[in-house]
């Protein structure tokens, strides 16, 4: 049986055998504050909560033991969890959803966010979707770092290197904070991004999520530094870096095409990545896709889901709609794999078809 809530003067729910607590209809001063200290994560901050999720928190559940601070917001009978991204041990989420369950009891499911594989959550739930974070583990300096890189990807870096500076010798790079310069930067960024996914044959998700470019301005703007890469005088490449709590997170980048054949992508991220190691930062985010480079890099894949967690089995049999959702979803992205890898491999068959045709030129 539930022990009950010891509930303060100011309307603060305690279960000590928790170690929770949860605050309804108000987040006390101060508790957005500790998020970048605790995970690390641009997802878990108050700026995205507020720019990209356009979400208000009505609620917040923090744990002893360790500490651990959710923020939520209510949409009718679910609760929103509004942290991403962030490091959280089974046992810790099962007593945090055990805290909302009995402080909200209108609520039959919890929207969260886990980094480890479902499974190890012993309670009623369904897997909604999935994204793998690539993150580096940064040993405390940039020396550190590019020692940590494999032997071949360490003598490519000082070949792009000298190449890149044989053939532009006034290439600079600077760290720059963003500020006033987030519209031209994001602009600017867009318009590499852009082309090379029109070039690629994908949609980008600024296409398909037309408020996207508006978010990463404000968001930029707010607290970003950018990595500009200028070659005869003009911009090459840009990386935005964020610096939460312990971590970085290189939230995007691109570079000006003219400068492939020369690996100029390739190097802004490994330069990025020797800035936040330079800055001591304990570990980079890279974020989503692109994972082969990454891999090079250093980057690891650690997995995000975000599930849905049940009150009880029959709150779960309840919820087939959202089944049949999930399942939909699962169908479409199978589709579009399946599209654009016949796509894809049409267009090598073409390729490799007409350079035998004019000698390999």
């Amino acid at each position: 049986m539930a022990v009950p809530a010891r509930q303060t003067p100011d309307g603060t729910l305690r279960y000590p055998d928790l170690g929770a607590e949860v605050e309804l209809g108000r987040v006390p001063d101060g508790i957005i504050d500790e998020l970048p200290g605790l995970y690390g994560s641009i997802f878990s901050t108050g700026p995205w909560f507020r720019i990209v999720d356009e979400a208000t928190p009505t609620g917040a559940c923090s744990l002893s033991g360790p500490r651990h601070v959710l923020l939520f917001a209510e949409d009718g009978d679910t609760v929103e969890v509004l942290n991403k991204a962030f490091p959280m041990a089974p046992v810790d989420a099962a007593r945090a959803c055990k805290a909302l369950f009995r402080a909200l009891p209108r609520a039959r499911r919890i929207h969260l966010e886990v980094m480890f594989p479902p499974a190890e959550l012993h309670v009623p739930k369904r897997v909604l979707y999935s994204a793998d974070d690539m993150v580096v583990e940064l040993p405390g300096s940039a020396e550190g770092y590019y020692a940590s890189l494999g032997k071949k990807t360490r003598k490519n870096v000082r070949n792009f290197e000298n190449r890149l500076r044989r053939a532009h010798p006034d290439v600079t790079t600077d760290i720059v904070e963003v500020g006033d310069r987030a519209r031209e930067l994001v602009d600017q960024f867009l318009v590499w991004h852009l082309a090379r996914a029109r070039e690629g044959g994908y949609v980008s998700g600024y296409v398909s999520k037309p408020k996207q470019a508006a978010q990463t301005t404000e968001l930029v703007r707010g607290g970003a530094e950018a990595q500009l890469t200028t070659i005869g005088g003009r911009l090459a490449a840009i990386e935005f870096l964020f610096f939460v709590g312990p971590d970085a997170n290189i939230y995007a980048g691109s570079f000006d095409a003219a400068y492939r054949d020369l690996d100029l992508g390739f190097l802004s991220t490994y330069w990025a990545l020797r800035e936040t190691a330079r800055r001591g930062a304990r570990r980079c985010h890279l974020l989503w896709g692109t994972d082969y480079y990454k891999a090079l890099l250093g980057a690891h894949p650690e997995r995000a889901t975000r599930l849905s967690v049940f009150r009880s089995q029959t709150a779960r049999l309840h919820s087939l709609d959202e089944a049949r959702e999930v399942a939909w979803r699962d169908l479409r992205r199978r589709g579009q794999r399946d599209y654009w890898g016949a796509r894809h491999a049409a267009g090598r068959l073409i390729r490799r078809h007409w350079r035998g045709k004019t000698g390999g030129a």
